[in-house]
């Protein structure tokens, strides 16, 4: 059984049980269905936001096509930590009374709960138990007593579900992998430090308004655009692009996983790209694809801001400039997809790749564009 500290669970003793991985086998004491389609039979708008993102997607093509739980149980319950918490989801268990590690078949596992990844009872259910956090409207408190007489078998209600330490459960990992000093799972840690930590503006506030089940992130651009300013200027031969971590509680990216490209080129008469003319830097932490070592990092701290400054060449003068901003939310994946996929391994699916090879090459957006 995999235990995470207090620390990786957000460093508070009250969320320690809740957040114990595996999380203990719902089947045998659930009078509840698992599957996120039944909850959202009541709960359609919880429901249709989950679905649309990314913890609905957790055990996604690029994860199913690298485990092999069977032949390296262990590795695949390291990823399943996060991405597959519960019980039912895992195909293997660890045999108990065993001095050493040792797995064997999970008579629970359940492959369609598996492939829902971070669903509804990831977070709701405890112990045959429904938890969520406490009602704030009317129709809200109404809904609450329904439940506690009998709809959910006695409701719970718990203010941790609002606080930030409920989100470190994954999203800080203090005993995951460091490369050159720094955790490559730090967010509640920068979210703690930073201005919005001081201020307990909490995570929930920004991917989660409304309560709505969204979790927005890098790969919105909208929200992207919310949480950045960008400005760009010229004066004669020299201008300089400016982009201002105004509203991010985190790094900007948060991750190793994205990469944000700025250019800077000059356009011809036609209106063509003069390729001479074309500078490029990098925002994010660039890492090896075998985690080796980190290449750069130049994310953007809370209320600072990064700045690219581009000088034109006499010969360009008379030319247009143009600053462009683009996000790719998977580059590292890409990458990583990529270099599997020239290999030979035979425990690869292969067609599982291909697929996330797919997404990670249709994520990318342009985020900004200004001529000058």
């Amino acid at each position: 059984m995999i235990i995470l500290s207090p620390e990786a669970k957000g460093g508070e003793d009250f969320l320690s049980d809740y957040w114990q991985r595996p999380i203990l086998s719902q089947t045998r004491q659930n009078v509840f269905s698992l599957y996120a389609e039944d909850c959202g039979l009541c709960h359609k708008g919880q429901y249709n936001d989950w679905n649309k993102s990314l913890h609905s997607k957790a055990v996604g093509p690029g994860l199913t096509g690298q485990l092999r739980p069977s032949k390296d149980p262990s590795f695949a319950a390291s990823c399943y930590v996060c991405h597959a918490p519960m019980e039912e989801q895992s195909e293997m268990k660890e045999a108990r009374g065993k001095r050493q590690e040792e797995y064997i078949k999970n008579p629970l596992f359940d492959n369609r709960l598996k492939l829902s990844g971070v669903s509804c009872s990831v977070c709701h259910l405890r112990g045959g138990k429904i938890y969520g956090p406490p009602a704030t409207s009317k129709s809200q408190i109404s809904n609450l007593k329904s439940q506690i007489k009998g709809d959910h078998n006695g409701f719970v209600e718990k203010d941790f579900f609002e606080k930030a330490e409920f989100c470190a459960a994954c999203h800080q990992l203090d005993e995951g992998y460091e490369l050159n000093g720094k955790l490559l799972v730090n967010t509640y840690r920068e979210w703690e430090e930073s201005l919005y930590g001081k201020n307990n503006i909490i995570c929930q506030n920004c991917h989660m308004p409304d309560r709505q089940h969204l979790w927005r992130g890098i790969h919105d651009p909208d929200m992207v655009k919310n949480g950045v300013t960008i400005d760009a200027r010229r004066e004669d031969k020299k201008a300089k692009l400016t982009i201002t971590n105004a509203a991010v509680g985190h790094l900007f990216p948060t991750y190793a996983t994205p990469l944000i490209i700025v250019k800077g080129f000059m356009l011809d008469k036609k209106g063509r790209v003069v390729q001479s003319s074309l500078k490029e830097a990098y925002i994010g932490r660039r890492i090896s694809l075998d985690l080796s070592e980190e290449l750069f990092d130049t994310r953007i701290g809370p209320q600072k801001r990064f700045e690219f400054d581009y000088v034109i060449d006499k010969s360009y003068n008379k030319n247009k400039l143009v600053f462009e901003a683009w996000v790719y939310p998977d580059e590292f994946y890409n990458r990583f997809y990529r270099e599997l996929l020239k290999g030979s391994d035979k425990n690869l699916d292969r067609k599982e790749i291909e697929k996330a090879l797919s997404i990670t090459e249709e994520s990318g957006y342009l985020l900004f564009r200004k001529n000058l």
